[in-house]
């Protein structure tokens, strides 16, 4: 048997072979193409929808028992790339670093434990990336590709241990892969099988939220990526405003912080052939003022309870914007952490490598909650009529 922790990747043998996830977790599955994103609904294969063309679902019993995916990479649908496999807790709620850790096994159809996926430490994430099943070599005309002889053959399927958590669920996790996903009751649904579980609740990172002018649609995530409406404010209650939140000054000991995550999201703009972002101060106070608010009153969202978006807080900053965008992410400890973090992200990585964009401000804020920190990542282009 072979152990992956993340990064390790190694070839599958030919045919189907069972994915198994035993404890207090779900075990979920993503279908997507070469552009990392589904080619619909559904390609994502969970408690309700437990089967699609080369996956099937069976969940654990009453009795015990683990989560099964069955996948035979030979009947995928046509265009299909990788399997994205995911867990996330039964409750729904219960971040990762108070459950034991997940740990993924891989078997043949005689039963015979091949590989374990093992996570990383997890903290108040609450759905993890587990691995992948990837082809290496081209696609075959049929679209899925068949096995290719044995796993290290030209064609042949891998799989891959990732170890990504996301601390907003596994709603955003599969929106950021194109899942069009209903936002979630307030109270737990009843899972329609033995075990209860609930039905979907982001890298740790928080979904990407750009925003475009008056005069033409101003969606708060990423085209292609429609964003459910926030919760309301609890009834009869009326947030108070926050203080008037500044930039931190250079003087301060977590400005260089800042100035390192400014540094390492331009690293990789260079890196994508893009031109690096300038640092700009009303960007720097609407991402300050909302990481604060965040850690404040304890909720991890664009929008503010009131519904404020980040084109309300730029424009309160009094910054005129023709593009604005957003990421937010929570308890990651350091900036090389929270931008790998949104680079593993496809909407995140989108607003990072957003060609229109040229200044960026960066908040951060330390909390007494379970995520410890809120980082907020503003970007814009000024208008210029």
């Amino acid at each position: 048997m072979l152990e992956l922790v993340a990064g390790g990747n190694t070839p599958l043998p030919p045919g189907a072979v069972r994915v198994r996830l035993g404890g207090p977790f779900d075990l979920s599955a993503l279908i997507v193409g070469d552009g990392g994103r589904v080619g619909g609904d559904e390609d994502f294969v969970f408690y309700n929808q437990a089967a699609a063309a080369g996956i099937r679902l069976t969940p654990a019993t009453r009795d015990g028992g683990a989560d099964e995916l069955t996948i035979d990479p030979r009947r995928l649908r046509r265009g299909a790339a990788r399997v994205v496999l995911v867990a996330s807790p039964t409750d729904r709620v219960s971040p990762f670093g108070r459950l034991p850790a997940p740990v993924t096994t891989v078997h043949d159809l005689a039963g015979i434990t091949l590989i374990r996926l093992l996570p990383p430490r997890l903290g108040p994430e609450t759905a993890l990336l587990v691995g992948e099943l990837y082809q290496r070599g081209p696609a075959g005309a049929g679209g899925a590709a068949g096995a290719g002889g044995a796993g290290g053959g030209a064609a042949g399927w891998r799989i891959r241990s990732i170890g990504q958590g996301y601390a907003d669920g596994l709603a955003g996790l599969a929106r950021d892969f194109g899942v069009d996903v209903e936002p979630e009751p307030a109270t737990p649904a009843p899972r329609p099988v033995p075990l209860p579980a609930g039905p979907l609740p982001v890298p740790t990172p928080g979904p990407p939220g750009p925003s475009r002018p008056p005069s033409a649609p101003r969606p708060p995530r990423p085209p292609s990526a429609p964003r459910p409406p926030s919760p309301p404010s609890p009834p009869g209650q009326r947030a108070e405003p926050g203080p008037p939140w500044a930039p931190l000054s250079p003087r301060t000991p977590d400005a260089d912080r800042l100035a390192e995550v400014i540094m390492l999201t331009n690293q990789q703009r260079q890196q994508h052939g893009l031109r690096p972002l300038a640092p700009e101060p009303r960007l720097a106070m609407a991402a300050a003022a909302h990481s604060a608010d965040m850690a404040r009153r304890r909720f991890f969202d664009h929008a503010s309870p009131e519904g404020r978006q980040v084109s309300d807080r730029v424009e309160a900053a009094g910054y005129q914007y023709a593009t604005v965008a957003e990421n937010i992410a929570a308890g990651q400890r350091t900036p090389m952490e929270v931008v790998t973090g949104w680079m593993n992200s496809p909407g995140h990585r989108r607003n990072i490598l957003l060609p229109e964009i040229t200044e960026i401000g960066i908040g951060y804020a330390v909390s007494d909650d379970v995520y410890g920190c809120y980082w907020t990542q503003v970007f814009g282009a000024p208008r210029t009529w």
